[in-house]
């Protein structure tokens, strides 16, 4: 392993400064120091620059996803408990004519629950 020297250590330095003397450096330019800063920040974040309506209206559609993303969630899981008992019929079966009354009561019991849900 190489030894560094001294002057190389100092460029390093000067090139990579370290993240928590930057925010001192930057915070005693600023004349203050780095709780400052952390106080500044919390305080532009507890300002709210929405209005009330547009906080309710974004509120109202988040709940608009939710309930869709848990009506298709069902949906799939029905779809998925349906197909797994689809190939168990299949897997049961023990003649051609077996196989197709399974597809056939398969596709019956889809559209019925297509149809029959909207």
């Amino acid at each position: 392993m190489t030894a560094r020297s001294p002057e190389y250590e100092k460029r390093e330095r000067k090139t990579h400064p370290e993240p928590e003397r930057a925010a001192q450096a930057s915070a005693s330019e600023a004349g203050g120091t780095t709780h400052d800063i952390g106080e500044s920040a919390r305080a532009a974040s507890s300002r709210s620059f929405a209005s009330p309506e547009w906080k309710k209206s974004l509120e109202e559609t988040t709940d608009l996803f939710a309930a869709a993303l848990k009506d298709g969630s069902k949906l799939a899981a029905s779809s998925l408990h349906a197909q797994v008992n689809l190939l168990k019929n299949l897997a049961n079966s023990k003649t051609p004519s077996d196989v197709m009354k399974c597809h056939l009561d398969f596709a019956e019991q889809f559209w019925s629950k297509s149809f029959s849900k909207g």
